[in-house]
């Protein structure tokens, strides 16, 4: 008998019972304490389970997916104040918020003013990427239809990106189109632009197009929209 307690063939001795090694002894130490190291982490993982910074830990090799940001969308009414211009060479009486100035009127272009075509644009001082402009024209395409498709194709020659939408509505009880339209100004302008515009003719054949641009981004396409949509709603033209 060896001072290990080993027979010296290397087997434990024994009297009476088994009696381990002390080799033996160290390995069942080592896999006691691995189980209760294997217990703890069980544990702790079910009173847990989203770990201590409080979410959820993702499988080795898999990305957590981001978490949605919700985008900012102004939804408070835009209130404004309007006044309204009287317009006598287009024979109408725009209204027009009092924060915009006129710009414009007629046209620099002799053609236009040959043509008997009118226009008046406001915008709003030191801001023109946002302007109102109303245009009669004296001559234009015969249908509505065709007046639409002929707007649309001048928008994509100025800008080819442009991509524009058409819908049929009602103005003043009489067929009317509206363009929706989207392009980039400049190549120094990154925001792009959106426009909307009413077409409509009078019982007595004149032809009013209105028009309102703005950049396209939420805040400046919310107060564009309700310009847009209250010069609409209060426009007079003559005959209607």
């Amino acid at each position: 008998m060896t001072e290990t307690g080993e027979a010296p063939d290397g087997r434990a001795a024994h009297h009476g019972g088994v009696r381990l090694t002390r080799r033996g002894r160290i390995a069942v130490g080592a896999l006691a304490v691995g189980v209760a190291a294997a217990l703890t982490a069980v544990l702790v993982s079910a009173a847990d389970p989203f770990g201590t910074d409080g979410a959820r830990r993702a499988a080795p090799g898999v990305s957590r997916p981001p978490r949605a940001v919700p985008t900012p969308s102004p939804t408070a009414p835009v209130v404004l104040d309007w006044e309204v211009h009287h317009e006598r060479r287009l024979r109408a009486w725009p209204a027009v918020p009092t924060t915009y100035a006129t710009v414009v009127h007629d046209d620099g272009d002799a053609s236009y003013r040959r043509r008997g075509s009118r226009i008046v644009e406001y915008v709003v001082p030191g801001d023109d990427s946002n302007r109102l402009r109303l245009t009669t024209y004296a001559h234009r395409p015969r249908t509505l239809t065709a007046w639409g498709a002929q707007e649309a194709a001048q928008l994509r020659g100025y800008w080819p990106d442009a991509e524009v939408h058409t819908e049929p509505v009602r103005f003043r009880g009489r067929p009317a189109l509206l363009l929706d339209a989207t392009y980039t100004f400049s190549p120094q302008t990154p925001t792009r632009t959106r426009r909307l515009q009413l077409l409509t003719t009078t019982a007595s054949g004149r032809s009013y197009d209105l028009y309102v641009e703005m950049p396209r981004t939420p805040a400046a396409e919310h107060i564009g929209r309700a310009v847009f949509e209250g010069a609409r709603d209060r426009l007079r033209i003559d005959g209607a």
